[in-house]
């Protein structure tokens, strides 16, 4: 079967530019994820870069050339920076269009040259594939599926383009892979054809599984203080648990002393940053996913500790609670918690709870600022 490269050259352009409507417009709906728009103004790139280049028959001229070829590495630009957008970092003009300035730069030197031509595009198009992977894997703030997928996608993008590399500078021609260094052929059509709604594919992945994420987050995290809240702490609490192996798992009951006086008197602002100060004491403190609020001023955590263990951490805590209340606060208000700690093997979380609740009953009553340990 031949192809005509015409034709291909048609159907990608208006492949790339449906696909680059689609992310675009899939922006349009969810402002959330920057990302959609660089990607998909990416796709739209390519589309002209591509067709531009190669709709006519024949060598392009000399400004068709050098524009269109820009166009291309501004997508590759668009893709980089769309994946450090996704990743919550900046979006540096300079990284989007550093490799069309090269281009710009050197083209006039190397016009005549296809081979160089080749070698520079290739090695600035290798450079920023390699880039987006490089980002989407180490500064990844999701773990996300879809990402590593494009991950790989764009590692085959950085070794296609590594290959044609390596023909740019290869001594000999051996034809069926001198077809990958043409500007255009029906072999790289039709492998551009089927990678471009690849990646597209999951780049919509990778949006709606962040989407998705991102709720899955909130549900499970205290809005105020940024802490897991009691559905999750009671998750983590029972998987801990499980996988406990009839060790000694102690229980943490906090409780901020008299948190309604102090939000009578100087108001809810200072309420919810008290709240916050001892979610941030928490974090320094105990490893993540073991503590969480449970509602009000009362917090709990859930560790694999001894008896003597757990009071210690949880007077470290307390300590901490009232040295950083008073920096932040001043003479504000003076801030204090009570602690109820209980040990024990094969006990649910729900019992640990409320055991642990007796405790602080009793650090209550005893005068406040002080754990008990049961």
């Amino acid at each position: 079967m031949v192809l005509d490269p015409a034709t291909l050259t048609v159907a990608f352009a208006l492949l790339s530019a449906a696909l680059g409507t689609l992310l675009l417009f899939s922006w349009a709906l969810n402002r959330k994820v920057k990302a959609l728009a660089w990607w998909g103004s990416a796709f739209w790139l390519i589309a002209f870069g591509i067709g531009s280049a190669n709709i006519r028959q024949g060598q392009p001229a000399y400004s068709v050339l050098l524009v269109a070829n820009a166009l291309g590495l501004l997508c590759y630009g668009a893709l980089y920076t769309g994946c450090r957008v996704f990743n919550g970092r900046s979006a540096p003009l300079v990284a989007s269009l550093a490799g069309a300035v090269v281009w710009l730069g050197a083209f006039p030197f190397i016009y005549t040259s296809q081979s160089e031509r080749l070698l520079l595009a290739s090695l600035l198009t290798f450079a920023y594939s390699i880039l987006s992977a490089w980002e989407l894997g180490r500064y990844a703030s999701r773990p996300l599926a879809s990402s590593r997928v494009v991950m790989v996608l764009l590692l085959g993008l950085a070794a296609f383009n590594l290959s044609r590399i390596g023909i740019a500078l290869a001594p000999t021609s051996v034809p069926w892979i001198d077809a990958l260094a043409h500007r255009w052929s029906p072999s790289m059509a039709l492998l551009l054809v089927v990678f471009g709604p690849s990646l597209a594919f999951m780049f919509l992945s990778m949006a709606k599984e962040s989407v998705e994420f991102e709720y899955k987050q909130a549900a499970l995290v205290d809005p105020l203080t940024g802490v897991p809240n009691r559905r999750a702490f009671m998750q983590n609490a029972s998987d801990l648990l499980a996988q406990s192996g009839g060790r000694a798992v102690s229980c943490m009951l906090f409780d901020l002393d008299n948190f309604k006086a102090i939000n009578d008197r100087h108001g809810h602002d200072t309420g919810d940053r008290i709240l916050t100060i001892f979610g941030e004491v928490l974090a320094r403190h105990l490893p993540q996913g073991t503590f969480g609020r449970l509602g009000g001023e009362e917090f709990g955590a859930i560790l694999p500790l001894d008896s003597r263990e757990a009071a210690l951490l949880a007077d470290r805590v307390r300590h901490a609670f009232s040295a950083a209340g008073a920096d932040t606060l001043g003479d504000l208000a003076r801030v204090t918690v009570s602690v109820g700690c209980i040990t024990g093997t094969g006990i649910d979380a729900g019992t640990l709870l409320r055991r642990a609740d007796a405790a602080l009953y009793q650090a209550k009553r005893g005068g406040r600022n002080i754990v008990i340990a049961a």
